[in-house]
């Protein structure tokens, strides 16, 4: 019975702290940053959810293209004049310090102008809420529960690999503890 409650609560201890983990997203797949990619760029940053200190990784040939972070005046004009930041080294890895909209563009107008440009959005860090009284309100009426998290999985869309959520590490807890 030690064993069991000692490896389950290993498994607990590895499940909670992998789900505070940033991921690492490779921008265009196995393609890298290219002009003309298999799927836009756009398209791909729409489906997936980027948060806080997560990093996108972008790999292109190094002395043949370059990764610009532009204002959103820039980014739709292929301006690549004024950049906030530059990168040129080839495997250029950019983590989010933020939540809101990124702008990025490749420092060739040329390639810019053919789609190689992408912005992201990267959503705001939840606060925990905590307890409030409840509100008056006229009799008879309730007010709806609040609505569920939108998702209790993240997935790398670059690795395919998900995180469980809290309640899916306790039910692992709670059988390796009982063998159920």
């Amino acid at each position: 019975m030690e064993f069991k409650l000692s490896f389950s609560v290993l498994v607990f201890m590895v499940f909670i702290s992998s789900s505070s983990h940033a991921y690492k997203f490779n921008v265009g797949g196995k393609d890298g940053w290219v002009m003309n990619p298999y799927e836009s760029y756009n398209h791909w940053a729409e489906r997936t959810r980027f948060q806080v200190n997560d990093t996108l990784v972008f790999k292109y040939k190094k002395g043949n293209d370059s990764v610009l972070v532009v204002r959103k005046e820039d980014y739709f004009t292929c301006n690549t004049s004024k950049p906030i930041k530059k990168f040129s080294d080839g495997n250029t890895e950019f983590k989010f310090d933020r939540s809101g909209p990124f702008f990025f563009v490749s420092g060739t107008p040329r390639r810019c102008e053919n789609g190689e440009k992408m912005i992201v959005v990267v959503l705001a860090e939840r606060k925990k809420k905590t307890a409030m009284p409840p509100e008056e309100s006229s009799p008879g009426y309730r007010s709806p529960p609040p609505a569920a998290s939108p998702s209790a999985l993240k997935t790398s869309s670059s690795s395919g690999l998900s995180v469980c959520s809290c309640s899916v590490c306790i039910a692992l807890m709670i059988v390796a503890i009982f063998g159920f």
